[in-house]
């Protein structure tokens, strides 16, 4: 695909096509941007049509132009329909109406065949990308320290200096977590993206390289929570929950038999900053009484106790 035209319009679509590929931009910020008339932009938008490039636009006014990605052609079904859950993922999780998720949707969706096509819905979302996700998002990209506020359930706004290691999607909530190792300390600490208050980058501060394996710390994870600090968890499961837990391999499974009618289970369960597998216990509770805890004994006490608790509270209503 070629631009060639007048060297001082040539010049032009070519840092047109660069803002085009970063975000999109409405007429008037690219008009701006390149000390033209809008009604330049729009020639110049037409002619990169023209030529072949995917030039899409919001529905949406003002309307907003940018580049999509070329297709690379026809999916094979299995390829476009993980492409397609994906996407739906992507649509349910999104914490805010946001430009940036519509955008990635609507260029992944590009890949789809027109029946998986029909299938995503991408409504021009009524927001913005918070801020705070995108300062995030560019300081793990491009290498640099980022300077928080973050604020605990129950506690006061706290500042800090940190590298960001990863960010991950909580596979329980869908929620965004950020995993950073602030300035002066050894550790990666996990932190919840809607609990940061204030997030900016240091342009000038780059971040060392981290050792940090997902595969290794969370992989195991039930959610959020992995490392290296972890209890061995066995469960006993009466017969009426044998078709509900024995489809399929959970998440930290060590071994898995029969015992019986019953069915023992064994997992490896990260623990918190408290010492305690909140996770895997929350997946605990929802079997209700169709799971026992054999083990360990500190584990089984808080099942029980939890149980009792519920008992003492609410029996007498």
């Amino acid at each position: 695909m070629t631009v060639t035209r007048k060297r001082g319009q040539g010049q032009r679509l070519l840092r047109l096509i660069r803002l085009l590929q970063q975000d999109a931009f409405d007429s008037t910020t690219l008009a701006d941007s390149l000390a033209c008339t809008q009604q330049e932009i729009q020639r110049d938008l037409r002619l990169l049509r023209s030529e072949g490039w995917n030039v899409q636009e919001t529905s949406r006014r003002p309307k907003r132009y940018f580049l999509a990605p070329e297709s690379v052609g026809e999916p094979d079904p299995v390829r476009a329909v993980i492409t397609h859950a994906l996407l739906r993922m992507l649509h349910h999780h999104a914490p805010t109406p946001s430009r940036v998720y519509h955008r990635a949707a609507l260029e992944l969706s590009e890949a789809l065949p027109e029946k998986l096509r029909a299938g995503v819905p991408l409504h021009e979302p009524q927001g913005d990308t918070p801020r705070i996700l995108e300062t995030l998002a560019a300081a793990w990209c491009w290498g640099q320290a980022v300077e928080f506020t973050y604020r605990k359930p129950g506690g006061e706004p706290r500042k800090g200096v940190g590298d960001i290691a990863y960010m991950e999607i909580n596979r329980t909530n869908l929620d965004w977590y950020v995993f950073i190792r602030r300035r002066g300390q050894d550790k990666v600490k996990t932190f919840h993206l809607s609990r940061f208050t204030d997030a900016v980058r240091r342009q000038d501060d780059f971040s060392p390289d981290l050792s940090f394996d997902p595969r290794c710390e969370l992989d195991g994870a039930w959610g959020i929570i992995g490392g290296h600090d972890s209890c061995v968890i066995t469960l006993r499961f009466p017969p009426e929950a044998l078709a509900w837990v024995t489809h399929r391999r959970w998440p930290g499974q060590v071994t898995s038999s029969l015992d019986g009618e019953h069915y023992r289970l064994t997992l490896r369960a990260p623990l918190n900053h408290q010492q305690l597998p909140v996770e895997v216990l929350a997946w605990i509770r929802g079997w209700g009484p169709r799971v026992e805890v054999i083990s360990p004994d500190w584990v089984r006490a808080l099942w029980l106790a939890e149980a009792q608790a519920l008992l003492d509270r609410y029996s007498q209503k």
